[in-house]
């Protein structure tokens, strides 16, 4: 895929992206526990019964608020010119890679909590999700605007 074709497929994914995160940030500010619950609750599916942590550190949910707003934003400023925003595709990926290896640690070396390794997993796929589309953006074949 190139060309016109490539710079659909890649708007309309950091507008899927950019929704989701947006939507998971809402949740984490306005039902943290419940949202941890849901994630535990899937976790036993698959036979992992170790419950996410309740907690009341404010800061933490916030700065979390806060990520999810970002990467919604990196997303929503990317997907109007993707040529010229393109690298921000690639901060996109280090913040997923941040995030999913955080996660990844805490898994293995603090409590096998499910929504860690999930967080891991899901994280980690954005990461080549992330890559992918700045890969793709690279076969537009249009100049970047320097305005």
């Amino acid at each position: 895929m190139q060309g016109p074709a490539a710079e659909r497929f890649v708007v309309l994914n950091l507008r899927l992206l950019a929704g989701a995160f947006a939507l998971v940030g809402l949740l984490f500010i306005a039902v943290p526990n419940g949202t941890l619950d849901v994630l535990s609750d899937f976790g036993e599916w698959f036979g992992n019964h170790t419950r996410a942590p309740h907690g009341d550190e404010q800061l933490w949910l916030s700065l979390g608020f806060a990520y999810m707003v970002v990467i919604s934003g990196i997303c929503l400023v990317a997907q109007a010119d993707v040529v010229r925003y393109r690298a921000l595709l690639l901060v996109l990926a280090a913040g997923k890679t941040a995030s999913s290896l955080a996660t990844l640690g805490f898994f293995v070396f603090d409590e096998q909590v499910f929504a860690y390794l999930l967080n891991f997993l899901l994280d980690g796929s954005l990461v080549v999700i992330s890559l992918g589309l700045w890969a793709l953006v690279g076969r537009i074949g249009r100049p970047v605007d320097p305005g």
